[in-house]
């Protein structure tokens, strides 16, 4: 669970030497030697109307000049706990926002700057990694600012997660179809928000399917498959 750090003395030397340093230093770490101390990490950019981002952790500036819809590589770092600092690119006097985590060894996650412009936050899912070659699964991942909590449904066929709130995740799903058509609703009813056609799950695969943009207005919905 990602949690709000109240004060932004994690940006004070950005501007100086935070700025300069490079990844290179924290993969000559011994901790990355044996790679049983690391989690992997990367960014996904889900807020609309936010200018390109830069997002630092534990005051290195791990992702670089990030746009919306953009979904980096995974980084390798250290786990436990991590400062999150949210900035606008090439600005690093103060931050758009500054959060606190805390992350298990050995696991993949996703963190995605979520919100609007005015009102940005990080949200934190954790990815499965460890696929059986004979299975395919799927979650959702409700990452629109103005949209009602949403289900998720096979079309003319069952919900697959109902009721999922803004900024969280559903649970992993196994499902038996190759290609499969999906609606997003608003939750409790039929009124479909966005058709998602011809969805492709592939076996041995977990699909994480994150939901972004606005429900009523520009950029609209969309679905970005991870």
């Amino acid at each position: 669970m990602i949690c709000p750090i109240q004060d932004a003395r994690l940006a004070a030397d950005f501007e100086g030497r935070h700025h300069h340093r490079h990844i290179e230093s924290l993969m000559a770490s011994p901790v990355f030697a044996s790679g049983r101390e690391a989690i992997m990490l990367r960014l996904l950019h889900a807020a609309p109307h936010t200018e390109n981002i830069d997002v630092a952790v534990n005051g290195m500036m791990i992702f670089r000049n990030v746009s919306y819809r953009e979904l980096s590589s995974y980084v390798r770092l250290p786990g436990g706990s991590l400062q999150i600092a949210i900035f606008k690119t090439g600005s690093y006097r103060r931050p758009l926002f500054t959060a606190y985590d805390h992350v298990m060894p050995g696991r993949y996650y996703t963190i995605a700057a979520a919100g609007t412009a005015r009102q940005l936050f990080p949200v934190s899912v954790s990815d499965h990694k460890a696929a059986d070659p004979n299975i395919r699964s799927m979650r959702f991942v409700h990452l629109s600012p103005d949209a009602p909590a949403l289900d998720l449904a096979v079309r003319n066929g069952p919900v697959l997660f109902a009721d999922i709130p803004f900024a969280k995740a559903s649970r992993h799903v196994a499902l038996a179809s190759q290609k499969i058509d999906l609606d997003i609703r608003a939750a409790g009813t039929n009124t479909v928000l966005l058709n998602v056609p011809k969805l492709q799950l592939e076996a041995g695969r977990h699909v994480t399917l994150f939901c972004l943009g606005f429900a009523n207005g520009a950029p609209s919905l969309e679905v970005k498959e991870a």
